[in-house]
């Protein structure tokens, strides 16, 4: 994922709370289950979950299978790995009955159909909308929400003891930092070889510009209007070349220098996730911080709005245990389960009365309110391309190339490839 991976690679480790095996999806004679569904006796489940994950779901699995006379196992994945280990394995009746991954991943999973929908009932209402939304594709929800991530601003206070009032303020008050010797980046948005639409989308939302048309009253977006040439998509290219040129942000700056400069007190802004909410805590004692939203471009009435996304779990398809499995995913709808995911890895809960009392916590908070009426991370095929041609125009503009023409050719190149 873009956003909160844990690592590179894949590595299957022992199951934290149950006797590990990779097996393939093992059977019973139940149909795909809905709330309130049953678990068959004697048989068994495969969970999938990333190494922060697996310990709270371990603990369910274990306690929930002694009661109901399942076998579960939980097994220990990489989170950067997972998605194409089930790709390769569920069309062979392989692999996890139960997998928790990102949202983003649905339209892949929909389109090859690896996934079955999951009936939330009558705990649907107890979920942020937002979060349902995630996994929702032609009306079907395929997943059951845990928690939602977007981006957020973390500003080191004693190097910028005021809040921006402005995008522009805060790339010539990161510039004059530079110009001091107190920083290397001014303004700390990772972008890289290929760009990183993700990360800048606040931006590209402050200038006014836009992915896709809509919504409409159902939720649904237009994949058919694309906003890269829109006056809003083109200004966003003309502020950041001349961001650019001023060297505000760099093609160069990546996510582990960006890390390492505000560890050491050496970056004034940072644009990051709550999957780096433990290094901004650690390091505050020395480095002072505020997390906050984005503020807008000057003379924008556009709000500034981060890209939210969510993760969840997902059913295979080919499980032979459906029942069953739903069966587990009705005992994850509940707070206490839902408290432990959160303590587990702190995100903001897709469960409502887990996120209220989250919100306790000032980065929950200000990472719930920025994405507050942010852009969902569609679970549509369409959003691939969008993220990678709109990344490479962001690295190009950023390295000199002509704003105007350079977002003409990434819309071009968008609508040929979702066509």
């Amino acid at each position: 994922m873009r956003r909160g991976s844990i690592g590179k690679g894949l590595a299957l480790a022992a199951a934290l709370a149950l006797p590990f095996g990779l097996t393939a999806c093992s059977s019973d004679s139940g149909s795909s289950g809905g709330s309130g569904a049953e678990a068959s006796s004697g048989t068994s489940l495969v969970i999938w979950a990333d190494e922060k994950r697996a310990e709270p779901i371990g603990q369910l699995a274990q306690t929930w299978g002694e009661e109901n006379g399942v076998d579960v196992k939980v097994e220990q994945v990489n989170f950067d790995g997972m998605k194409d280990q089930f790709v390769r394995q569920a069309p062979q009746g392989q692999g996890p009955d139960i997998l928790l991954g990102a949202n983003d991943w649905a339209g892949e999973f929909v389109a090859s159909g690896l996934v079955t929908p999951i009936d939330l009932g009558s705990s649907k209402d107890s979920f942020v909308a937002a979060s349902v939304n995630a996994f929702t594709i032609d009306g079907q929800t395929y997943g059951v929400p845990i928690a939602t991530e977007n981006i957020l601003l973390f500003r080191n206070t004693k190097l910028a003891p005021d809040a921006p009032a402005s995008l522009n303020e805060m790339g010539d008050t990161g510039l004059q930092l530079k110009k001091d010797g107190k920083t290397q980046y001014p303004v700390g948005l990772q972008v890289g070889d290929v760009g990183d639409a993700y990360h800048a989308f606040p931006f590209f939302s402050a200038a006014g510009g836009y992915f896709f048309g809509g919504p409409d009253a159902e939720g649904n977006y237009d994949t058919s209007d694309l906003g890269l040439t829109s006056e809003g998509g083109i200004a966003w290219a003309n502020y950041f070349s001349e961001w650019g040129k001023k060297g505000i942000v760099k093609s160069t700056f990546v996510g582990d220098d960006l890390t390492n400069a505000w560890s050491q007190g050496k970056l004034p802004y940072w644009i990051t996730g709550p999957w780096n909410a433990e290094i901004v805590e650690k390091a505050s004692d020395k480095v002072p911080f505020s997390a906050e939203g984005l503020p807008t471009w000057d003379g924008s009435d556009s709000p500034s709005i981060p890209i939210v996304g969510a993760q969840g779990f997902y059913l295979n398809q080919s499980s032979k245990n459906t029942t069953t499995a739903q069966a587990f995913l009705d005992a994850t709808m509940n707070t206490d389960f839902m408290n432990s995911i959160f303590q587990a890895d702190p995100r903001p809960p897709a469960w409502k009365d887990s996120l209220a009392a989250a919100q306790d916590d000032p980065i929950i908070k200000a990472v719930a309110d920025f994405g507050a009426d942010g852009f969902p991370n569609l679970p549509y095929a369409a959003m691939g391309p969008m993220y990678e041609e709109v990344g490479l125009a962001e690295k190009r503009i950023l390295d000199g190339s002509n704003p105007q023409k350079t977002m003409e050719a990434a819309q071009a190149n968008v609508e040929k490839r979702i066509q």
